[in-house]
């Protein structure tokens, strides 16, 4: 998900900090079509579009005369939201420490205020939707959640929300390992009811059961998937918004 900063095969209408042509992954100019009637839209709406959007559907290709990268995701978001009549920006971020930078989009509701939208089809197979909310203070990493599960815009709650999933999946290594143990124990064993074994075998039983209730609860509460972009390690340098 790189940028191409030089080598263009066309002229463009976007130019990066140091005053070259952005790009999309084929090389050629990335061009944004803008409605002169377009308006900011409430959140709700900006998510309605979002979702009803099959940007992040499309394949992201690194390399070749097809390619498709995080330019040409928020070059295609940017020219669908115009086309219906939402107005909508193209975002350009660079990272400390890395020649590597990212291409999003930017909304400006009416309600809660700029809105970053990444829509970068990630590759992973069992991720069947795309569609997320970006968290961007510069200086620190840059972070996405998926749009159904972002209750807050706040850069906070991406910490917060990260936090859990940590937890989460801490809490899930450890009961997997504890099954484990679990079925190793009782492999080929068989128990007489109201033994000492039967009762510590039992209640180890019940033990799980209440674990997996919690981490049912808890999945409920961020979903089945944690969504995190290549560039979660990176810290955010700068941000160019074309709109």
């Amino acid at each position: 998900m790189s940028f191409i900063f030089s080598s263009c095969k066309s002229a463009g209408l976007l130019f990066t900090e140091d005053g070259e042509i952005e790009c999309g992954g084929d090389g050629k100019a990335i061009i944004l079509s803008n409605n002169p009637k377009a308006t900011n839209p409430t959140f709700n709406e900006l998510i309605a579009f979002i979702k009803g959007d099959g940007t992040d559907n499309k394949v992201y290709i690194k390399d070749g005369p097809d390619a498709y990268v995080c330019s040409d995701f928020a070059e295609e978001v940017h020219n669908n939201a115009e086309a219906a009549g939402i107005r909508s920006g193209w975002v350009g971020i660079t990272f400390e420490g890395t020649e590597e930078g990212h291409a999003i989009n930017v909304f400006e509701t009416t309600d809660r205020g700029l809105v970053y939208i990444d829509c970068t089809n990630g590759g992973n197979n069992e991720i069947h939707n795309w569609d997320t909310i970006a968290y961007i203070q510069k200086g620190d990493k840059y972070g996405v959640i998926h749009v159904d599960r972002a209750e807050s815009l706040g850069y906070n709650y991406y910490v917060e929300y990260e936090k859990k999933w940590q937890d989460y999946r801490e809490l899930l290594e450890t009961y997997n390992e504890e099954v484990m143990r679990y079925n190793d124990e009782i492999n080929d064993k068989v128990y007489t009811p109201g033994s000492p074994e039967e009762i510590s075998i039992r209640a180890w039983k019940e033990s799980l059961d209440q674990q997996a209730e919690a981490l049912n609860g808890i999945e409920d509460e961020l979903g089945n998937n944690w969504y995190e972009s290549e560039f979660s390690s990176y810290m955010v340098k700068s941000l160019l918004i074309h709109w």
